[in-house]
């Protein structure tokens, strides 16, 4: 389930435009929800109430909040005041969105939650082993240089579909970034396997509610604290680190790109805004 609502970030990332996303969200999150567990008829009908309410809070409540952030981030942009501890400050507020939607969520989620037969748990645990499994294979064994090769790549792409054709200095500002991060793999994996072994056991003892609550409360809305301290400092600073390369490219953008990033941008902001007035 908390796969399934990454689509809700997700949606505002893809090539396509946000509001064609977002109107197909409800089928997406059902897709995903699909890949771990089996509802019978009666969950899925609570589901899909469940799922209604929540995208139509979603829309009222939170889009404007999304659209308010990202136009003082570019007024902060534009006007040359956004500094590396501010984007850190920005990143905290996001985070803060997301975890909102869990938050939000799951009062409901809860009673079918508890609902789960031992069948369908299995079911989930399994998939979730199988994901986990797989990022482990994914990146464990290599090299230092072979992840920032990688980051590279995927980096680049991103920032293509902001702002066009990257130039060599623009290339080198990535790779510089990416090759003085502080390493954090892991770190990052043994904090799934910690998250996914709490999760784990909160199922198996759905029964009891108040431990239930408890538990998701904590994997779904503040499962930073399943972090070690060293963890969450090499966060911060990685993460006001790709601050410092968001201000070095963006001094650093031509005319054209420029153009680019604030048409891509400001296309971003108004379909929030024409969403979230749709929902009122």
């Amino acid at each position: 389930m908390k796969r399934a609502l990454v689509v809700l970030m997700l949606c505002f990332l893809v090539g396509c435009s946000t509001k064609m996303s977002y109107y197909f969200l409800d089928w997406a999150i059902e897709w995903q929800l699909d890949d771990y567990v089996t509802l019978d008829r009666n969950q899925q009908h609570q589901f899909d109430v469940l799922l209604d309410n929540f995208l139509k809070w979603h829309r009222r409540e939170e889009l404007n909040r999304y659209a308010e952030q990202l136009t003082e981030l570019k007024t902060q942009l534009q006007q040359g005041t956004l500094t590396p501890a501010l984007w850190a400050e920005h990143m905290d507020r996001a985070q803060a969105h997301w975890f909102r939607l869990f938050d939000y969520g799951l009062e409901g989620l809860l009673p079918l939650i508890q609902s789960f037969n031992q069948a369908q748990v299995d079911e989930i645990i399994a998939q979730l082993r199988k994901d986990e499994a797989e990022l482990a294979e994914e990146y464990q064994g290599k090299t230092q240089e072979q992840l920032v090769k990688e980051s590279d790549k995927s980096l680049q792409e991103q920032a293509e579909k902001w702002l066009g054709k990257l130039s060599e200095r623009q290339k080198a500002l990535i790779h510089n970034s990416n090759a003085n991060r502080l390493a954090t793999l892991d770190m990052w994996l043994e904090y799934r396997h910690e998250w996914l072994r709490q999760f784990e056991q909160a199922l198996n003892q759905r029964q009891d509610a108040a431990l239930l609550r408890c538990r998701m409360t904590l994997l779904m809305t503040s499962p930073q604290r399943l972090k070690s301290e060293a963890h969450q400092q090499a966060v911060r600073q990685n993460t006001e680190n790709f601050g410092r390369l968001v201000l070095d490219i963006y001094q650093d953008l031509s005319d054209k790109q420029r153009r680019k990033l604030w048409r891509e941008y400001d296309d971003l902001i108004e379909d929030l805004r024409e969403l979230a007035a749709d929902a009122q």
